[in-house]
């Protein structure tokens, strides 16, 4: 895995990544394989229930168990973008050309967040 902005991050980093990586690979486990049956079955529409209850789980078990560490990893992060000369400017810059939309859950650092105190 590759270091963090700030070598002081670099522990929430790996934890995070670590975690991460582990239940994506459950995940993708979980969401790759084809249905056995088409979705106007009785049996098709019963494992499409099934998985999205399964994927509904699986997204519970992210936050529960890799929540935690990804916000205690951007917490560390808002310090260290900080602490760059421009770089909370040139991210700005960035989103505002390119905006991140569709993420979710994921709630990606803005300078409003770095500017709390």
């Amino acid at each position: 895995m590759s270091s963090s902005l700030s070598p002081a991050c670099n522990a929430s980093k790996t934890s995070y990544d670590t975690c991460f990586n582990h239940w994506f690979k459950s995940y993708l486990l979980l969401v790759s394989p084809p249905h056995s049956a088409p979705s106007t079955t009785s049996v098709g529409a019963q494992e499409r229930d099934e998985r999205t209850r399964a994927i509904a789980e699986k997204k519970d078990e992210y936050e529960r168990e890799c929540g935690g560490r990804y916000r205690e990893y951007q917490e560390c992060l808002k310090g260290a973008i900080k602490g760059k000369d421009g770089l909370a400017e040139l991210l700005e810059s960035a989103r505002k050309e390119e905006p991140l939309t569709g993420w979710g859950a994921i709630k990606v650092v803005s300078e409003a967040d770095l500017r709390e105190e």
